[in-house]
């Protein structure tokens, strides 16, 4: 039996405290942020009901300070351009860039079926984002009572409901498209819960990279109190990093979409995904045969990414937007819930080669490839019993069988429910689409361009010709190195340029760079977040100045 995990934020520009009452508790699992932006996690056994502030720093510089120092570095070049460059004492005391920019008009989509508590928990933390420009929309999907149009009209007054009468997911999802008011529609599940600065940090990624049609962002637990919990979250959950990623296919260069990107679901999930709505009309709706309410039980939003990547535009995966989503409590209901991952996931395999003939060997291999993986966790299952249950691995096997003939059908299903209903106008059907490919262009050099640091940087507009940048850094004239980013003839936003300098050449930045050593920022970090301070104002980045001195 596993013991439960207490799950908690812990934001670095505010105290560290004492964790205490987690008696019964065998593990801490902080999400650390740093200026609410998410960083990673740490995990950190319970002793004794309590964790201590030394005790999570020393976690904290163990396994995050290179993603907290490229956070820093990244505000640094966004914000302080002079002619000394970055200087380390900077570092510690500037202010987190704000965005300024336009926000545009976001219409929230929450598809539900039936689940009015759940329901009334996600619209709660919808009435408590960050967002002025909001439209909240409750899609109701061939609902068995009125529970949930009751719960919307007597208790939200700001949340728009529509019944959608056709049975399945995609088909609410599609009905979201048509009743959307914002340019962008931000997809989430009845069983999440959002961080209140979700849709600003979507909106962010729309608005200064016109280029990218659909961002999906992080998911985490909402809590792990139950072994079907931790499970659901050792079984790979919904939680796909904390690194943001650029992806487009790059047709000039003769890439297959489903050669590197087939498994779309490494870049997100439907829970937390946005699309512009502008999108729709160039690439088709949602297929209904497909995801919850279909014998297919999901793959509705893996094929979505799948055919937006086909189609030559560009998906982001933007950590920074987060929701917390409820696992399955009952380990009969995880079992079930996990076994249509692998009903799901053949069915998509089987509608990528049904409608895209020149990726079917890559579909084939992704099939295959999957089948090895379940196969070798039931062998590993056998030698270690402990490790993961083997009835779950078993029930997922016999899922994937069963779900190659799931699409056809679901197909069938989904014409009857048309013919009975009628289509949901204003949305290309997916059957009139798929035969269009993306216009190829000629294949192109790679980029060469300049930036110095002294100056504040600008986005990378002139590039669009080519599918690789190579931007040399330097500062006052003198080379700090070069970094590539495979921006695939779109331009260069500066958002993103501070991110791939900052990785690509970390403490280089600074003024003292050649000074600088990695283990005497840990140790000068551990100790400023493990200082004794108990005053209101205290805040762990102005303590961090002390850092400078030490590694002069």
């Amino acid at each position: 039996m596993r013991k439960s995990i207490k799950v908690i934020d812990i934001e670095l520009s505010r105290p560290l405290t004492t964790i205490e009452g987690m008696e019964g508790y065998g593990l801490l699992q902080a999400l650390v942020r740093l200026h609410g932006t998410p960083i990673g996690y740490v995990k950190i056994p319970v002793t004794q009901g309590i964790c201590t502030p030394d005790v999570i720093g020393i976690a904290i510089v163990k396994n995050l300070s290179h993603a907290i120092m490229r956070h820093l570095l990244c505000d640094g070049l966004m914000t302080l351009p002079g002619r000394g460059g970055l200087q380390i004492n900077d570092l510690f005391s500037i202010p987190h860039p704000v965005f300024s920019g336009p926000l545009p008009l976001i219409t929230v989509a929450v598809c539900t079926r039936d689940r009015a508590s759940d329901l009334a928990r996600c619209l709660d933390s919808l009435n408590r984002l960050d967002y002025p420009a909001l439209d909240i929309l409750v899609v109701d999907n061939a609902p068995a009572s009125d529970a949930t149009e009751r719960l919307v009209r007597t208790t939200y007054a700001n949340v728009r409901y529509v019944r959608e009468p056709r049975p399945g997911l995609d088909w609410a999802r599609n009905r979201a498209i048509t009743e959307a008011r914002g340019e962008i529609i931000a997809y989430t599940d009845d069983d999440v819960v959002v961080d209140s600065g979700w849709l600003k940090a979507l909106a962010r990624v729309f608005v200064e990279n016109p280029e990218v049609m659909v961002v999906n962002g992080l998911v985490v637990p909402y809590e792990l109190e139950t072994e079907a919990q931790i499970l659901f979250e050792q079984s790979g959950g919904f939680g796909r990093g904390f690194e943001r990623k650029w992806c487009r296919v790059d047709c000039e260069r003769g890439e297959r979409a489903a050669t590197r990107h087939g498994s779309t679901g490494k870049y997100g999930t439907g829970a937390n995904m946005a699309y512009r709505r502008s999108l729709f009309n160039l690439i088709g709706g949602f297929d209904p045969a497909l995801d919850v309410g279909t014998v297919t039980n999901g793959g509705g939003d893996l094929e979505m990414f799948f055919r937006v990547l086909k189609r030559g535009y560009t998906l982001v995966y933007e950590p920074g937007a987060m929701v917390r989503h409820c696992h399955r409590r009952d380990y009969a209901q995880l079992r079930a819930h996990l076994a249509t991952w692998g009903t799901s996931f053949s069915a998509y395999l089987v509608q990528g080669i049904m409608n895209y003939p020149d990726e079917r060997a890559a579909f084939i291999r992704l099939g295959f490839r999957e089948v090895w993986m379940l196969l070798r966790s039931l062998l590993i299952s056998y030698a270690c019993p402990s490790r993961f249950p083997r009835d779950i691995i078993l029930a997922r096997l016999r899922a994937f069988f069963g779900g190659l003939c799931s699409y056809q059908k679901a197909q069938r299903e989904a014409a009857k429910i048309e013919h009975d209903y009628g289509s949901i106008t204003r949305i290309v059907r997916l059957r009139e689409i798929v035969s269009r490919k993306p216009r190829l262009r000629r294949p192109n050099a790679t980029a060469k361009r300049t930036v110095d640091l002294s100056q504040p940087l600008c986005a990378l507009a002139d590039v669009t010709d080519y599918s690789v940048v190579r931007v040399f850094v330097t500062r006052n004239g003198r080379s700090l190195g070069s970094v590539d980013i495979a921006n695939h003839h779109q331009s260069i936003g500066v958002a993103r340029l501070c991110e791939a300098i900052a990785g690509r050449l970390g403490l280089k930045l600074l003024g003292q760079s050649h000074n600088l050593r990695m283990d005497s920022l840990q140790a000068s970090m551990l100790a400023a977040m493990t200082k004794g301070c108990t005053t209101n104002d205290y805040r762990m980045l102005n303590v961090l100045e002390g850092v400078a001195s030490c590694l002069k």
